[in-house]
């Protein structure tokens, strides 16, 4: 590989690691900017998973770039990219009309329209499209979240500017 190449292909993941997005949540009002950054991403119910043992609930967003479409675009560039969320300190986990993946049941994918806080009784819930929801009991607001890949075009935007 030439010098230019390796320039080139650390200029772009130095521009990719500049506009990865990595969050920490533990108070309600950081609560929004995250629920705003993954509005209607699109997350497979593969990709949903409670790890008792370390009291974590963890999943793979496909989330639309909110932060890099402010108005609709001609050209339609707009883009996808891939975070982790990893909330902690999780007690339980209850859900509303959520099909879990299993050999039996094929990989489905639910669009995630916002994610609210209930400091009352300390639970987090994710509500989806289609009356889908995962309620979590928590000990206390600590949510991560983290771009994992590189961001890729898509053509299409969530129709929120209509």
């Amino acid at each position: 590989m030439s010098d230019k190449s390796i320039h080139n292909i650390n200029k772009q993941l130095q521009k990719y690691a500049d506009s990865a997005i990595s969050l920490r949540c533990k108070q309600p009002q950081d609560l929004e900017v995250v629920s705003s950054l993954l509005q209607d991403a699109l997350i497979g119910n593969a990709d949903l998973r409670f790890e008792k043992s370390k009291n974590s609930f963890l999943f793979v967003a496909n989330r639309f770039c909110w932060e890099a479409a402010t108005q609709i675009s001609e050209d339609k560039n707009y883009y996808r990219v891939l975070s982790g969320v990893n909330i902690q300190n999780v007690t339980s986990v209850k859900h509303q009309n959520l099909t879990h993946y299993n050999e039996e049941n094929s990989a489905l994918f639910y669009n995630l329209l916002t994610i609210e806080y209930d400091s009352d009784n300390n639970e987090v819930t994710l509500v989806f499209s289609q009356n889908v929801s995962v309620k979590l009991t928590v000990s206390e607001l600590d949510i991560f979240i983290r771009d994992i890949a590189e961001p890729h075009p898509t053509t299409q935007i969530p129709n929120h500017f209509a």
